[in-house]
């Protein structure tokens, strides 16, 4: 639809509604607009829409479509993203059967599911699949060995310290940056340890309780976890007070500075990046974006000043944080008490099937990915989006 006949159907619209809505009614009945796609059984058309156009817009929807238990929000979207789960479970069901005739990404994809799924034999390891990295981590004997076990736990999903990775350059597209970002913290934002309000100082206090006890659940002892779990969140702070704020990110112009690895280097002296590098196995880097060059500065001095045994106990807990879908029932069962009951008001669990679904995806999303476009998007579907992009860029073009 070009951009002329969307101009059209907003004032063929606005023709029959506003004037009912000003309480005037049209000398002629405008001629209706055609077919929109839009579901008009979703309208609540008692409401005027100068007076509340969102309650007029969704107000039927909402009472005709309740939000989920599994579910701490409700929309559009969310109901496209359970058809297309539901079509990754027939897939991944399917593909989870040890059969001669699986192709190797059938395999792939079906096996990791099934691994995913096996609850019995999750809870008979325990976290001694963990065991290795947290052995590694119990091992850092000096904060100059930080960046190689940094590197070690980044890729693994663990969000340790800040985020690296690459992205188009915010200047020119055409090129692609390594970027360097701020991160580390447990909860959400930076606010979320900073705010004084009753709401924020609460939330804090049943994140500590559960650091705690998913510390405990680990096998430290209760005084040590409580002691360990304290130092965590006093060290989260500490990283959240040089973080820049939410609001000030929305400015590309605050979160884009781009550096030399040597420029890096020198806002944090006791962090070596060329081993951080090389954990990650990065290619050569001539430049980065290095989002908050104030957030590394003080991540820098914050390390210093903290000893060995909270850094150990910070890494330990991001661990089983990142890990948490892999672990035995209880674990599962504290981290959604937390963080989808406390922080979203989700009341229930997702079902173990949605959590291995998007277990799946999020680990082998492009193995995946094929399997879903060969059942379910046939020549017809692709031909019939691209037709909709190129209209839509043809809309933006005029």
């Amino acid at each position: 639809m070009n951009a002329t006949k969307v101009i059209a159907l907003l004032a063929a619209a606005a023709a029959a509604i506003l004037p009912s809505a000003l309480g005037a009614a049209p000398s002629v009945p405008p001629a209706a607009p055609p077919p929109s796609g839009v579901d008009l059984a979703g309208l609540d058309t008692k409401t005027a829409p100068c007076d509340d156009f969102y309650q007029y817009v969704c107000g039927n929807w909402k009472l005709t479509h309740p939000i989920p238990a599994d579910r701490p929000s409700w929309g559009r979207f969310d109901e496209l993203q359970e058809r297309n789960l539901a079509i990754l479970h027939t897939i991944l069901e399917e593909d989870a059967v040890d059969s001669p005739g699986r192709n190797p990404i059938q395999r792939q994809i079906g096996d990791f599911y099934a691994a995913c799924m096996d609850e019995a034999g999750i809870e008979a390891k325990g976290i001694a699949p963990l065991k290795p990295v947290l052995d590694r981590i119990a091992g850092l004997a000096d904060r100059a060995a930080l960046p190689e076990l940094v590197a070690h736990l980044q890729p693994a999903g663990v969000n340790a310290l800040f985020g690296f990775g690459s992205l188009q350059d915010f200047k020119d597209a055409t090129q692609v940056l390594a970027i360097a970002d701020q991160g580390g913290l447990g909860l959400p934002d930076r606010d979320y340890y900073l705010k004084g309000d009753a709401k924020s100082v609460e939330q804090r206090k049943l994140y500590l309780a559960h650091v705690h006890n998913m510390l405990a659940l680990s096998g430290e002892p209760a005084d040590r976890a409580a002691a360990e779990a304290q130092a965590v969140l006093d060290f989260e702070t500490a990283l959240a007070k040089v973080s820049l704020d939410l609001v000030s990110r929305r400015n590309p112009q605050n979160i884009y500075h781009r550096m030399t690895p040597k420029d890096l280097q020198a806002l944090t002296p006791g962090f070596a990046w060329d081993r951080y590098f090389a954990g990650v196995s990065a290619p050569p880097i001539m430049a980065l974006n290095v989002t908050v060059p104030d957030y590394f500065r003080g991540m820098d001095a914050v390390i210093a000043k903290t000893d060995l045994g909270t850094l150990r106990a910070y890494l330990r807990w991001q661990l089983l944080h990142a890990s948490v879908e892999f672990l035995p029932k209880a674990f599962v069962d504290e981290n959604f008490s937390f963080y989808d009951k406390v922080l979203y008001g989700t009341k229930e669990l997702k079902p173990r099937w949605k959590r291995c679904v998007a277990a799946t995806n999020t680990g082998l999303g492009e193995a995946l990915g094929q399997a879903f476009v060969d059942k379910a998007f046939s020549q017809q579907s692709k031909a019939r989006t691209r037709a909709m992009v190129r209209e839509i860029e043809a809309a933006l073009k005029k």
